[in-house]
C-alpha cells in the first residue's frame, strides 16, 4: 500500500485526506475505476480501515483508493493506455510516494520504474531526459486539469483551495523533480539510478534541503511554512473551499496568492543559485 500527498510529504494536518493506492501483482485495470462492483473484498476492507484512521477520504473518481500493478506502471508510458489516473499514480509514486506496507516491494517497484526511464546505453554526460520530460508533462497536466476540474467538470471541485495548492505544494513537488534530475548529470547509468533512488526516498522538502543546503533553502522554507500554517486552520480551509472563481479579490485568497508569487520567486532564485548557467538542466527545461 502506497500513500502520496500531504501524509507522504510529512505535512498533513487534521483536515488532510489520505491519498493511497495498492500495488497488486498481475492486476490489469479494466473498465472504469469507479465501478465498485469489480472491487475485491479486501480493498473495501482497506478503505474501511484507513477511513477509521483518517476520516477524510480521497477525492471520488480520482487516482486513489484503487489498485495498480507493476506491469501497468512500467508499460505504455506516454501511449494511449497511459490514462490520467495511471500517470498520476506513477508520478506521485516516484516523486512523493511512501510505503504504508511492504517496504521491500515498494523499493523494488521504484527501482524498476527508474530502470525503465533510464535505459542502458545512456551517456554519462546526459540528464535522465525521459523522466525529466514526464515530470514536466505531469506538472503541466496538473495545471490543465485544474482548469477542467474547477470549471467544466460535472461536479466542479473547490476552486480557491486547489488554486493555492497548485501554487505551493504542487509547485514544490515539481521543483523537487527538476532539482533531482539535475543531479543525474555526469554519472554512469547505474549511478544515475542510485542518485534518484536516494533522493526519492526522502520527503520532498528534505530532498530539496539535501540538494541545496539548509541555509540556501531558508527563504523557501519560510514562505512554505506560511502556506502550511494557513491550511492547517480549519476555518481558512473552509473559507478557501467555498470561494468561486469570480472572488479572486477575496482578502484571504489574495494574501495567500501573493505569498505564492513570493514562493515562486524564491524557488526560481534557488534554482539559479544551485545550477549555474552552463548546467544542462537550464537548457533541458526550456528546449
Amino acid at each position: 500500500m502506497v500513500t502520496c500527498g500531504s501524509y507522504a510529504r510529512r505535512e498533513a494536518s487534521a483536515e488532510s485526506d489520505l491519498d493511497y493506492f495498492v500495488i497488486v501483482p498481475n492486476f490489469i485495470q479494466s473498465g472504469k475505476q469507479a465501478e465498485t462492483a469489480s472491487e475485491p473484498a479486501w480493498l473495501q476492507v482497506a478503505r474501511s480501515v484507513t477511513g477509521n484512521v483518517v476520516p477524510a477520504a480521497p477525492a471520488t473518481g480520482g487516482a486513489f483508493e484503487w489498485m495498480e500493478s507493476p506491469d501497468t506502471m512500467l508499460s505504455n508510458i506516454g501511449g494511449d493506455g497511459d490514462s490520467n489516473a495511471k500517470f498520476t499514480r506513477r508520478m506521485l509514486f516516484l516523486l512523493e510516494g511512501e510505503w504504508l506496507s511492504n517496504e521491500a516491494e515498494f523499493n523494488s517497484v521504484r527501482r524498476q520504474i527508474l530502470e525503465r526511464y533510464i535505459r542502458p546505453g545512456m551517456a554519462d554526460h546526459q540528464l535522465a531526459r525521459f523522466l525529466l520530460n514526464d515530470i514536466i508533462r505531469y506538472y503541466r497536466t496538473m495545471a490543465v486539469d485544474y482548469e477542467f476540474k474547477t470549471v467544466e467538470g460535472d461536479a466542479p471541485k473547490p476552486w480557491g483551495i486547489r488554486n493555492i495548492k497548485l501554487v505551493f505544494s504542487r509547485k514544490l513537488l515539481y521543483a523537487s523533480g527538476l532539482f533531482s534530475i539535475a543531479m543525474t548529470v555526469d554519472h554512469a547509468r547505474e549511478r544515475k539510478i542510485g542518485v534518484l533512488e536516494r533522493l526519492f526516498q526522502m520527503p520532498v522538502m528534505d530532498r530539496m534541503i539535501d540538494i541545496c543546503g539548509l541555509a540556501e533553502m531558508g527563504p523557501v522554507l519560510e514562505s512554505y511554512e506560511q502556506f502550511l500554517l494557513r491550511l492547517e486552520n480549519k476555518a481558512v480551509r473552509k473559507h478557501l473551499a467555498g470561494l468561486q472563481p469570480d472572488e479572486r479579490d477575496n482578502p484571504m485568497f489574495r494574501e495567500l496568492k501573493n505569498e505564492g508569487h513570493h514562493f515562486t520567486g524564491e524557488l526560481m532564485r534557488l534554482f539559479e543559485r544551485t545550477f549555474d548557467s552552463t548546467h544542462p538542466i537550464r537548457r533541458a527545461i526550456v528546449f
